[in-house]
């Protein structure tokens, strides 16, 4: 792919300012740079990192309750981790996914789609989220108001 082609993310994330819903989507084949990418990404432009598999191998209570933990906890938990910044980058969160049943995708879609509103206090930061490839995630459609694609394939973006 040509440089000239490739999208810039943070005047992406900029754009998205002007948006209701502040959310996109990055993937990529595993072990592709994805998760380096993010975690620069989020220190270059001063927001958040947030490794989920990290998280819950550290957490003891969310270890204990993987099996049990839903779409609606998974909200909670980044609501709480937004606050204070402009921008959450949420990276690993495919093994959480596995555990949900056919539907996974779905409701995690349905919380980036439509839960996800800037309108609400508690949702004031940008959400992105990084995860390996799949036919589910090359199949949606995402867009902003101006139908732009929210999701992105790493490989189309400007290196940091």
């Amino acid at each position: 792919m040509d440089s000239y082609n490739l999208i810039n993310l943070e005047d992406f994330v900029d754009m998205l300012l002007e948006e209701r819903h502040r959310t996109f989507i990055v993937h990529s084949e595993l072990m592709s740079g994805k998760s380096k990418y993010a975690k620069q990404f989020a220190k270059k432009t001063g927001g958040k990192y947030l490794d989920l598999l990290k998280r819950f191998r550290e957490d003891k209570k969310l270890k204990n309750n993987i099996d049990t933990f839903n779409i609606e906890e998974l909200e909670i938990l980044l609501i709480e981790e937004a606050k204070d910044t402009n921008l959450l980058i949420v990276d690993n969160i495919e093994f959480l996914l596995n555990t949900w049943g056919e539907d996974r995708y779905d409701l995690l879609f349905r919380l980036i789609k439509e839960k996800w509103n800037s309108f609400y206090s508690y949702y004031k930061a940008t959400l992105g989220i990084f995860l390996i490839s799949n036919c589910k995630i090359m199949n949606m459609k995402l867009n902003t108001n101006k139908d732009k694609a929210r999701i992105f394939y790493l490989q189309e973006l400007e290196s940091l």
